[in-house]
């Protein structure tokens, strides 16, 4: 088996869809990742004293284990969160889709 490393991230559900859009092109072009994928999620968490629950996009972004430090470098110098959420793992995955990740990436 293969593998590939997936990034996750949160943006504002207060963004448009387009600019969510350009976000995920930026990461894109960039050649730091093969794709990007965003759905509505309810986020719960504990910020300036208070829990906060609100609705966020979530993004799932594959690259490689080359290009993860870049891609954390680069999301969190553009991410419009003071402290953005940012985790990776390692997946398993077929030979095809890894060589694909690979082949979209610098």
């Amino acid at each position: 088996m293969q593998s590939i490393v997936i990034v996750t991230t949160t943006l504002p559900y207060s963004m448009p869809i387009g600019q969510v859009l350009e976000y995920k092109n930026k990461l894109i072009e960039s050649k730091l990742c093969a794709c990007a994928q965003s759905n509505k999620i309810n986020s719960t968490y504990f910020w300036d004293g208070e829990i906060i629950s609100e609705d966020e996009w979530n993004l799932s972004i594959k690259t490689t284990t080359n290009n993860l430090d870049d891609l954390i470098s680069l999301i969190t110098n553009t991410h419009p969160y003071e402290i953005p959420q940012i985790t990776h793992k390692i997946e398993s995955t077929t030979e095809e889709y890894s060589n694909w990740v690979s082949n979209q990436v610098k």
